[in-house]
């Protein structure tokens, strides 16, 4: 595994081909979201929910990760990690929000 950053003008297509080939098929992936702030602390958003897609929309500047019922928008991220298995299959993403919140999303 190896952490890595990716740069805003690969977002669509980085978050567009990871759906593509991971979420697309009969087999599940969960996901869960932990927001970190100077205000809240560390704080569950989700627990284990089933994984849609993961999309960035780069006219809104909105990342968002789809489960079936709702859908966690973040606006105008700042910065994203990955941390990613050999075949591409990601474990985590970190988003650098703004103000400094920090979005922990975890896969499995």
């Amino acid at each position: 595994m190896a952490v890595k950053k990716i740069d805003k003008p690969e977002w669509m297509i980085y978050f567009n081909s990871f759906s593509s080939k991971f979420l697309k098929d009969e087999q599940p992936e969960y996901f869960e979201i932990r927001v970190l702030s100077n205000e809240i602390g560390v704080q569950p958003e989700t627990q284990w929910t089933l994984l849609r897609g993961i999309s960035y929309d780069p006219k809104g500047d909105v990342l968002d990760v789809s489960v079936d019922h709702l859908n966690r928008m973040i606006y105008h991220p700042k910065e994203i990690f990955v941390d990613e298995d050999n075949d591409g299959w990601l474990t985590s993403i970190e988003v650098l929000e703004s103000d400094g919140t920090k979005d922990i999303i975890e896969l499995r």
